[in-house]
């Protein structure tokens, strides 16, 4: 998008935004599972963002920007949870912010992946794939919906992310 002021093709701050959404979402999700509460930290997110879009500097590492705002309302939720009795150490929420950050170097390459072995999985894997992390559905629910037992469903989970897993690793040269 061109920008008015200066007649460049810099993107402007909500264009920035609206591109990084989904790796955003990611890196949370790197630190906090319940795909409800991480989207109730990427607004809070989201808010911080556009309240602080003065003090970024158009050029430089948007993506590392968003993360360290996002790490830090991940540590506000976490203290406004605090009353729950699964928490998770200060210090393993340090490790998966990094391993997120690690891991956002490679995003592009490995959503790109992503969307070709989701393309290759059978269609009851893909099925349950898509229900489960897009969705949100317990794995209990999709059984009963599948007519499979809860343990067969968590199997074609399994299953399903271990070829999703070992088909990105290969599409992006990664060997684990």
């Amino acid at each position: 998008m061109t920008d008015p002021k200066t007649n460049s093709e810099e993107p402007v701050f909500p264009d920035l935004m609206a591109g990084h959404q989904a790796r955003i979402i990611g890196y949370i999700r790197t630190m906090i599972p319940d795909i409800h509460a991480a989207k109730d930290v990427l607004q809070e997110t989201n808010m911080t963002l556009l309240r602080k879009s003065r003090d970024f500097e158009m050029g430089s590492n948007f993506t590392a920007w968003a993360f360290r705002i996002a790490y830090f309302e991940v540590l506000a939720w976490r203290r406004n949870k605090g009353r729950e009795r699964l928490q998770f150490s200060n210090e393993l929420v340090e490790s998966l912010s990094q391993t997120g950050e690690h891991f956002g170097e490679s995003y592009d390459s490995r959503l790109d992946a992503l969307k070709t072995c989701l393309d290759k999985l059978p269609e009851r894997q893909r099925l349950i794939v898509q229900r489960h992390y897009l969705n949100g559905t317990p794995v209990q629910e999709i059984a009963r919906e599948m007519d499979f037992k809860p343990n067969a469903a968590s199997q074609l989970l399994h299953r399903a992310r271990l070829s999703l897993f070992q088909c990105i690793n290969q599409l992006t040269g990664r060997h684990s």
